[in-house]
């Protein structure tokens, strides 16, 4: 989260937020050394999280795409080899067809040729590092924490890294966006949903479509049928939407000059709609 300081946490603090009864989990993201994208996670916790000593266990549900499935199984190779978690009811066998293997879940549409599976992360993480974030949306408070968990021999470099980040907020909403439809946002709440989409979105929704609709009447529009939409910055500081087929830019200098705006449809799904004079780009979101 840009422009918001950073402060070191500890398992206590982890676990006061987390036990608190006025406090709610609306994001989670993960990511390890393994991994070549970034993979959305379901927006909660799954079962009950355990503190032991030093150690915290919590299992993320990730929502991967096919090449995410190879990538899965050396993750499950390193957490076995170290003792630091499972991947309940996945055997590697699985992620290649073969019989008398489990498979993970079945696929989740997307859009008409993309899908996501679910695969459940048991995690057993032992002495990890904590940082955390208090930042304000539209009036609503959020923590984001990131818990960093390496592994490896005593005394030699890690061999494998994995990060679980928590977006943290009151209770009493259904999910992120529900804090602020319908809501202008000022540029810093703007600025700050973007930071929690973009490179690593920690929603737990997939974006299934971009449209940008310019001042001279011109539209285009970005789905995702031979790619999932990725978003990221690039070193200039522009704002990217997109696929291999086509894509959205954001200008970083014009940024500012962007007002947001949250709307929900009937059927609970949300869209982001960023206007500047007469051109609006608008994202859809699950």
């Amino acid at each position: 989260m840009h422009g918001v300081e950073k402060k070191e946490g500890s398992l206590e603090f982890l676990k006061h937020v987390l036990e608190s009864k006025h406090r709610k989990v609306y994001g989670v993201f993960y990511t390890n050394s393994f991994f070549s994208q970034r993979y959305l996670c379901r927006n909660h916790l799954l079962n009950k999280i355990e503190f032991e000593e030093d150690t915290v266990k919590l299992t993320v549900v990730t929502r991967l795409e096919n090449v995410g499935l190879l990538e899965i199984e050396n993750t499950l190779d390193m957490l076995v080899k170290h003792k630091a978690g499972d991947i309940p009811g996945l055997m590697p066998e699985g992620l290649f067809g073969k019989e008398d293997s489990v498979e993970p879940s079945l696929p989740e549409v997307v859009s008409v040729t993309q899908f996501l599976t679910s695969v459940d992360l048991f995690l057993v993480l032992k002495k990890p590092e904590i940082n955390y974030q208090d930042f304000w949306i539209a009036g609503h408070r959020f923590t984001l924490i990131n818990i960093v968990h390496q592994l490896g021999e005593e005394g030699k470099e890690p061999e494998f890294e994995q990060v679980v980040s928590l977006l943290v907020g009151e209770v009493g909403k259904l999910y992120f966006f529900s804090h602020f439809h319908d809501k202008e946002l000022t540029k810093t709440d703007m600025k700050r949903v973007l930071d929690l989409i973009i490179d690593e979105n920690i929603t737990g929704k997939a974006i299934t479509g971009v449209k940008l609709e310019t001042e001279s009447g011109v539209s285009s529009s970005v789905f995702p049928y031979e790619n999932l939409i990725s978003s990221y910055t690039t070193s200039n500081g522009d704002i990217v939407f997109g696929t291999g087929a086509g894509y959205v830019l954001i200008p970083g200098k014009d940024i500012d000059k962007y007002k947001m705006k949250c709307i929900a449809n009937e059927k609970g799904a949300y869209r982001l709609e960023l206007r500047y004079k007469k051109n609006t780009i608008k994202l859809y979101f699950e």
